[in-house]
Formats: C-alpha cells, sequence, structure tokens
C-alpha cells in the first residue's frame, strides 16, 4: 500500500458521499475502502467521518484534510499537466466510457491508435450502454450521443452522425418500395431498442417528425439490427456510418432520402473544474481530427465491415 493510497481514498469517499461508490470508483472492494479510512483515522488519531446507517459526513477535522488533500493532488495533477506541456508527451492514466457500436469500432481503435503513439499513457476503454455518472465511477471522459441533459460536466462535439433508412434488395423486391413517411406504417420497421435512435425522426416541410415504428424484429444492439436488415427482414434506420460499406456494395439500398433527418451530434462530456487534464484534451482533439480524416476518406474502423 502506498503512503498516499489512505488519503486518495478518504477524498472519493467524501466526493461521492459513500464507501459503496468511493470503492466503484476506485475499482476495489468496499472492505479495501473501509480498511484505508481506519488506518487514517488511526495514523491520524482522530475521526474524519460521521457514519450513520443512512448517511456520512466529514468531521471538521475531516473537511480540513479533505481540503488540504484536494490542494496536494490538484498539485500533483498540475505538475503531470506541465510535464505533458513542456515535452509534449502525454502521460499518466486515462479512463474513458463510450457508447456501444460506435465506442466499440471507433473510439476503441482510436485510443488504440494514440497508445501506440504514445506508450507512456495507460489507457482503459469501458464500452457500456448503461448511463453512466462519471465523477462517481471516476472516468476522465465519456463519449455519448445525441442531446445532453444540463449538468456541471462540460462537453465538445467531436463528430456528426447523419442517419439513413435502409433495406436490402429481397425486402424492397418482395414488400415494395416506400415513397413517403406514411408508406413506412406498412413496412416491417426493425425497432431499436436504445434511445438516440427512438423515435425514427425526420425532416419535412412542417419541420421534425417523429414516429414510433412497428415491426417483428427489436433489439439494442446496432449489428443486430444490420444483420436483421441484411437478411431482408425489414427496413432499418442507422447512422449512415455503420451501413455505409454494405450500401456501397448495394447489399443494402438507401430510402426516403429527401426526409433526411439532422445529424445526431457526439459528445466528449467530462467533468469541469480548476483545469482539464492535458491528456483529457488531447485526445479530445486527436478524436475530432481523426473522426474528420475517416469520414472524409469513405474509412470505416468497423472490421466487420471489411
Amino acid at each position: 500500500m502506498k503512503r498516499w493510497d489512505p488519503y486518495e481514498a478518504f477524498v472519493h469517499v467524501v466526493d461521492c458521499g459513500s464507501f459503496t461508490a468511493a470503492a466503484k470508483r476506485l475499482q476495489v472492494s468496499k472492505s479495501v475502502v473501509s480498511r484505508l479510512i481506519s488506518k487514517l483515522e488511526d495514523r491520524l488519531g482522530a475521526q474524519l467521518l460521521f457514519r450513520t446507517t443512512r448517511s456520512l459526513a466529514p468531521t471538521d477535522l475531516g473537511n480540513v484534510v479533505y481540503r488540504q488533500c484536494l490542494n496536494i493532488f490538484d498539485g500533483l495533477e498540475d505538475i503531470e499537466n506541465e510535464a505533458m506541456d513542456f515535452d509534449g508527451v502525454p502521460r499518466g492514466r486515462l479512463r474513458m466510457v463510450a457508447s456501444d457500436n460506435f465506442g466499440e469500432h471507433y473510439i476503441a481503435p482510436l485510443a488504440a491508435e494514440l497508445l501506440e503513439r504514445y506508450p507512456s499513457l495507460e489507457i482503459e476503454v469501458q464500452i457500456t450502454s448503461r448511463m453512466i455518472d462519471i465523477v462517481a465511477e471516476g472516468f476522465d471522459l465519456a463519449i455519448l450521443y445525441s442531446n445532453l441533459s444540463s449538468s456541471t460536466l462540460l462537453a465538445q462535439k467531436i463528430f456528426e452522425l447523419p442517419h439513413v433508412v435502409a433495406a436490402s434488395p429481397d425486402y424492397l423486391a418482395r414488400h415494395g418500395i416506400p415513397a413517403s413517411l406514411d408508406d413506412l406504417k406498412e413496412h416491417n420497421c426493425l425497432a431499436a431498442t436504445f434511445e438516440a435512435c427512438t423515435p425514427w425522426r425526420f425532416n419535412t416541410n412542417g419541420g421534425e417528425r417523429a414516429m414510433e415504428v412497428k415491426g417483428t424484429w427489436r433489439s439494442n444492439s446496432g449489428p443486430a439490427m444490420i444483420e436483421a436488415a441484411l437478411r431482408g427482414i425489414g427496413i432499418v434506420r442507422l447512422p449512415e456510418l455503420y451501413m455505409r460499406a454494405h450500401i456501397a456494395s448495394g447489399r443494402l439500398v438507401p430510402l426516403l432520402e429527401k426526409y433526411s433527418s439532422a445529424a445526431m451530434p457526439v459528445w466528449a462530456v467530462y467533468p469541469g473544474g480548476r483545469h482539464t487534464a492535458s491528456k483529457v484534451r488531447m485526445f479530445i482533439d486527436y478524436l475530432k481530427k481523426r473522426l474528420r480524416e475517416l469520414d472524409a476518406k469513405q474509412v470505416s474502423l468497423d472490421p466487420s465491415v471489411h
């Protein structure tokens, strides 16, 4: 155990308001966190936290220790940031979380690409479709879709995902080609169960129109939706980036293009504060640059479409 581990555990407990949440952020067990806090209180010879079955709060001394620890840890982060700014080499740990297919096939490969360039980094990429509290769970940033709810987090738009409606030639030969949005009511529409792609949205002369579609196939997986469309099960609506190679090969045919909706923004979201770590700023800039380059070249990093 490092000498500063109990202090770091204490700061996370106060930040999170519980031993359980702090343990989750630190990726250790609750018992480890409890043991570290006990060691710190023994070392200082004083109680740092008031504990009840329902609440937790720092004592007067706990508040003093917490503020001093923040100053120390901020100073350490400043040293790392200045070291990077001095020689331009990112270093240290970078933890990020990203959503589903975009995270798996675009963010993760670009993170690995960055690590090849800067081996002094240590990168962790978590892929999940669940809602994440990036502060409580100790992430440096998250890559999220669509509109953002108001929060104290900072955000930068790194990319946009235009959506496309498409179906296989086999499906269209059997069921016909929809000419209007209302025609979709007569077709088997493959419904996504993830929020970013539900409902289907279109631009019309009267403004945006949102449609709740119906069909015999529902999934929370983009690749599963595409596979169903390729097999001729129905019509799919997903980001064009995911279907680009299949459209280029003719395995999927774009539909209703005159009703295309506004592109869905992709955001890099990260905690606000006195400063943002240089490695976070650098990675966001790297993502924006590389995603633009790949999009301009019509290149996909998704190995499933090659």
